[in-house]
């Protein structure tokens, strides 16, 4: 006898849905910019944007201490910061955006 058993959190979703951003979406990466810039925010990632060249950016980024290796998000999508940049995880891909797009990105939020 084989029983599936679906888990549920209190509000009727399933708890293992997996976030992904629209990929048909205009502000996606725009979106995506911001989470990471709040995300990552404890290892300064929009002031070292900002500040300094992309490549010293991600070198302070990254050396400072290990970044987390899992997908975090803030509910509209998940990413990650790596060596490459940020990947944004869509239903059939991986974008990567490289370190310097991310800081044109950045730059051009409040300039």
């Amino acid at each position: 006898m084989d029983v599936n058993i679906e888990q549920r959190n209190p509000r009727g979703s399933e708890v293992d849905q997996e976030e992904f951003w629209d990929k048909s979406g205009p502000r996606a990466k725009y979106m995506a910019v911001s989470d990471a810039c709040w995300l990552y925010q404890d290892l300064e990632l929009e002031q070292n944007l900002r500040k300094l060249d992309w490549r010293k950016a991600r070198k302070r980024v990254l050396g400072r201490r290990w970044v987390e290796r899992g997908w975090v998000g803030r509910g509209r999508g998940k990413l990650r910061l790596g060596r490459n940049g940020l990947e944004m995880r869509f239903a059939n891909c991986t974008r990567v955006m490289s370190w310097k797009e991310l800081q044109d990105f950045v730059r051009a939020r409040r300039s």
